[in-house]
């Protein structure tokens, strides 16, 4: 197997294994239950037989023993790990520590017997909104080869995830009896999806410096248009995960080619033009809440008069999802600087998508978006929505009578 398509592999096994987790960590199960589920999640995303996930109690300053895997000798009293104000301290917040990293410290010389009985090769403490509450260890992989850096980051994930999840169900136990408190943590949990896709949003966007951001700018663009349009909250939820997850295919794409400032030969430009197939291939494999998601990102470079990539549909062939999500990726590729052109400024950009409208973008759909920028830039609008990502851009030619106004 080539390393493209084993990297490829392991990403879909990764995605589809975080949004497995992301769905017990939210699941109705109690606590210990939940927690039994994530744990056996994470030790098959990691092939590692031996895993434990301990609950922080500063009362008693350790860490007690909530759910564990794979130990065959279970003492007597529950297990504890001691753990003192200071070693909280050298903690690095959410990230993986090797045997190696501990090795001498005083927190692992005071717990040496318990790590010993679990095979700790890995701990991962958890701190959620700065607070520690609680840690994972994992044991040996099985073949017994080390953790890769790429494993380490996907910790760092998972750590997040699970520490809101603790996190939130101590304050649910906390406040169990206020109702509206109640609501507030269900939205807690369930942004633990969108803490995780975020995630790889970013490490699509670090593939090129030029594009930081884009993916989070491109769905927040199209939850704007989503809304006006009026779509129901769960599928403006979904709109928003395409949106970030819209170039997932890039991340196997060469760097060199996607960072290249002049123009692409043919072969490159063949190369590039894959990223909407590969990332549908990816998403489509990944069991998500919401729907349509892979259709969207398949279908962001499609236009109407059936010039786009990669399946060349025509107006009439694609949903408001995908022209909406194909709207937002291009006004965004405009608005900001690339390595092969500067950013136009907000007037040519309006004047470019109108340009377009009727053969690239959907009249519609560009009048709603066009028409929800001119009201925040007049100040009708409370909370923007788009506003605040052009803070760079020059919005002084902008006015009466300009792009747009007639819509």
């Amino acid at each position: 197997m080539s390393n493209q398509k084993l990297h490829l592999k392991r990403l879909m096994f990764s995605i589809t294994s975080l949004v497995d987790l992301g769905q017990e960590a939210t699941s109705s199960k109690d606590l210990s239950a939940k927690m039994k589920a994530a744990l056996y999640v994470i030790t098959g995303m990691f092939s590692v037989p031996t895993a434990a996930l301990f609950v922080y109690h500063p009362q008693k300053k350790g860490l007690v023993l909530l759910v564990e895997k794979g130990r065959r000798e279970k003492a007597a009293q529950e297990l504890k790990l001691s753990v003192l104000p200071q070693h909280i301290s050298e903690f690095r917040m959410n990230a993986p520590h090797t045997d190696r990293d501990m090795a001498g410290s005083a927190f692992f010389d005071r717990n040496k017997a318990a790590f010993a009985k679990l095979q700790v090769k890995i701990l991962l403490p958890l701190f959620a909104k700065g607070e520690f509450v609680g840690a994972i260890t994992l044991g040996k992989k099985l073949g017994g080869t080390a953790y890769r850096q790429g494993e380490k980051d996907i910790l760092r994930v998972i750590a997040h995830q699970m520490a809101i999840t603790l996190h939130n169900a101590r304050l649910f136990l906390e406040l169990a009896r206020k109702a509206s408190e109640n609501k507030r943590l269900y939205k807690n949990m369930q942004r633990i999806y969108h803490d995780t896709i975020q995630a790889f949003a970013a490490a699509i966007d670090a593939k090129d410096e030029y594009t930081k951001d884009h993916s989070y700018r491109v769905a927040s663009y199209a939850v704007a248009i989503a809304k006006e349009l009026g779509w129901k909250k769960k599928d403006v939820e979904g709109i928003y995960v395409a949106g970030l997850l819209h170039d997932i295919g890039k991340i196997i794409i060469d760097t060199a080619v996607i960072r290249k400032g002049e123009e692409l030969t043919a072969p490159e430009m063949t190369e590039v033009r894959r990223h909407p197939q590969i990332s549908y291939d990816i998403l489509s494999k990944v069991k998500f809440p919401w729907k349509n998601i892979d259709h969207f990102v398949r279908h962001h470079h499609e236009r109407l008069d059936g010039k786009g990539y990669p399946d060349a549909l025509i107006s009439a062939e694609l949903s408001d999802g995908e022209k909406i999500l194909a709207l937002a990726d291009a006004f965004d590729a405009m608005t900001t600087n690339r390595p092969y052109r500067d950013k136009l400024g907000l007037d040519e950009a309006f004047r470019e998508v109108m340009k377009c409208c009727g053969t690239q973008f959907d009249e519609r759909i560009t009048g709603t978006f066009f028409n929800l920028l001119l009201r925040e830039l007049s100040g009708e609008v409370k909370d923007p929505q788009i506003l605040p990502h052009l803070k760079h851009m020059d919005k002084s030619s902008i006015g009466n009578g300009g792009p747009g106004s007639s819509m």
